[in-house]
């Protein structure tokens, strides 16, 4: 019972420890975006459920049985969720069918559209997962807008992106702001040159990412 235990409770901290990384090596073997942000918190769980059946079986004493099974119970998905929140856009889906001054000439290319602003915090954020999105699925054309005249703004974001995807300048930058609702980065699903599909930073959560992947299938 207590090698039994111990391993559960070193397999539960080495889980929180290394949280991100089991969820992006999930991605990188295929599964899908919904299912590897799930698995890491599942995991902790059912390390809590075991734990406290652990404890049920080797303590005698009723009282002290009871407390500290109930407390280990949900402790690793506790701690693993404090270290880890879930935000109220990870697992959004929701965009908007309705995309403003849709017939402008920035929408060029099918594909994915990721309108930004210069200096944004969040659309630098977003570059990561973007790269990680067109190594998933080479056939996607991702192409980066940036809303702004000047080159120099766009620098940061050219030594992010690295050539993983297109980086340009926006042709119409006050068009493509009121396209991207004011609210940045926008991610805009292109076809046949117009845009059908846009969601917001906060809505581009796991089942929305899924959602695109499974369309370029």
């Amino acid at each position: 019972m207590k090698l039994k235990f111990i391993f559960v409770i070193i397999l539960s901290i080495a889980s929180i420890l290394f949280f991100d990384l089991i969820e992006s090596t999930l991605l990188n073997i295929g599964l899908s975006w919904t299912f590897s942000k799930i698995i890491p918190y599942l995991f902790l769980l059912i390390c809590g459920f075991f734990l406290f059946f652990q404890i049920r079986k080797g303590i005698t004493g009723k009282i002290l049985k009871n407390v500290l099974s109930f407390l280990i119970l949900f402790l690793p998905f506790v701690i693993g969720f404090i270290l880890h929140p879930i935000f109220e856009g990870d697992f959004s889906k929701d965009g908007s069918t309705s995309v403003k001054n849709s017939s402008s000439s920035d929408f060029k290319k099918d594909g994915l559209m990721v309108i930004s602003i210069a200096d944004c915090p969040f659309c630098f954020g977003a570059i990561e997962k973007l790269k990680l999105i067109k190594k998933r699925n080479p056939s996607l054309n991702i192409e980066f807008v940036v809303c702004t005249k000047n080159k120099e703004y766009i620098k940061n974001y050219m030594e992010e992106i690295d050539n993983s995807f297109p980086i340009r300048l926006a042709d119409n930058a006050d068009s493509l702001v009121a396209s991207a609702n004011f609210r940045f980065p926008a991610f805009v699903v292109v076809r046949n040159k117009k845009p059908v599909y846009v969601w917001s930073n906060d809505e581009f959560g796991v089942r929305a990412i899924d959602q695109l992947e499974s369309d370029v299938k």
